[in-house]
This record gives structure tokens, sequence and C-alpha cells, in this order.
């Protein structure tokens, strides 16, 4: 053997040699406090600690151990930042999702279309529904349907007048151009005042579209003609 090789390293310079009790001689392990043979101890108080920790650093990524802390250090940091990015990222989701507001969905009402505005949404226009058409007779005089509406009052004429008469103005009216024109008797409708032969035109779901029709009313020669609701 050459005189420069160098010497294999020694048992004792290992930190997992095992020892000998230096009392009874029996082989004791590394870092062993006290001997299971004759109990002396072997070991002064913290050197278990230190010995322990020295044998830990040696059990990591190369020898001396030195790189292992640092990068335990930044990978703690990674994971850190990871988590932080999570929860921001949906910090600024919820944020969002509050400033849009919930989402109005248009509902269609009963009797109407949907129609587009000028923003691009839609908005519910309700129309209105045509009464049921009335019977007419040989005359072409109407008969009042049946549900409630709005009319105009042409003249109003007392039952002991005759419902001749009542007729009579009815087919002036018609002749005069006005439409769905005929006679009701206002006994028969809790909101017309009793005792009357009542000649009327048009038959409309609201107030204001029976007072559009006044001035045609008024055109036929009527001289006062008034809307009025018509229900039993």
């Amino acid at each position: 053997m050459s005189p420069d090789a160098e010497e294999p390293a020694s048992e004792e310079a290992r930190p997992d040699a095992r020892s000998l009790c230096p009392h009874c001689g029996a082989v004791c392990e590394p870092y062993q406090e006290y001997c299971l043979s004759c109990g002396e101890r072997l070991l002064e108080a913290g050197a278990v600690a230190t010995g322990l920790a020295e044998r830990w650093r040696y059990l990591l990524p190369f020898s001396d151990g030195s790189w292992s802390w640092p990068v335990l250090v930044a990978l703690a940091i990674a994971v850190l930042a990871a988590t932080f990015a999570i929860l921001h990222t949906q910090i600024n989701q919820t944020k969002t999702l509050t400033e849009l507001g919930p989402t109005v969905h248009p509902t269609t009402a009963s009797t109407g279309t949907i129609a587009k505005t000028g923003t691009g949404t839609t908005a519910p226009v309700t129309t209105s529904r045509k009464p049921p058409k009335p019977p007419v007779d040989a005359t072409g005089l109407i008969a009042w349907p049946g549900p409630p509406g709005y009319t105009i009052v042409l003249a109003s004429i007392p039952i002991s007048g005759g419902k001749a008469s009542a007729r009579q103005k009815a087919l002036e009216a018609l002749n005069a151009g006005l439409g769905d024109v005929g006679v009701l008797k206002s006994s028969e409708y809790s909101s017309l005042h009793p005792g009357y032969y009542v000649v009327f035109s048009g038959i409309f779901t609201s107030q204001s579209a029976a007072m559009r029709h006044i001035p045609a009313a008024k055109r036929a020669g009527f001289v006062k003609p008034y809307q009025k609701r018509v229900a039993s």
C-alpha cells in the first residue's frame, strides 16, 4: 500500500458506529446514554440530543445536509404563495359576481308578447284581449256579450218609453257609421241605474279605450255620449 494513500475512515468517525462500554465491554448502539448490561452512563446530559441531531443531518440529501434546510424553506414559501394566489383569485371572482348582481330573466305576461328593447334585453309587452264577439240580430244590432267591460252610452230611454224607441235610436247610430251598436236593459246590470233602455256603441276592455271613441259618437250626432262600465 502506498504511504500516500489515505487510511479508511475509522469506525469511530462515522456517526452510526457502534462502541463498547468502558466499564463492562458490552457493545452499545450509537448515542446510547446507558449501558444495557451494567447500567453505567455512557454519555453526558445533552449529548444524546446533539448526537441525534447530527445523525439526522446526515440522513438528509447529500451527506453534509448543507442544502436541505434552504430547500425546505423555499418549498414552504412556494406552497404559501400558491395558496395565496388561489384565495386571491376566488375572492376576485366572488367580488365580480357580487358587482354584476343576480341575473334577471324577463317573464312573459299571460296576455302579452316579448319585445326587444334598444339595450338588447327583452321586456314583457301586454296586449289587450279582444272581448268575445257578441251576437248580432237581423237588423245588425248586437247584444251585450256578458263579461264586464266598458262601452259608450249614446242614449238612455226610460222603460216607459218602450224598447222600440230605443232600438230606433240604435239603428240611427248604426247607420251613422258607429260600430257594435246595441240596446240593453239597465235593470239587468248592477253597474247601471235601473229603469232604462241603454243604447250603447262599442265593447272595450279599459276606460281609456272607450273614451277614445267618444269623439266619433259626437260626430255621429249624439250630443252627450259618455263612457260607462257594464257589469252584472
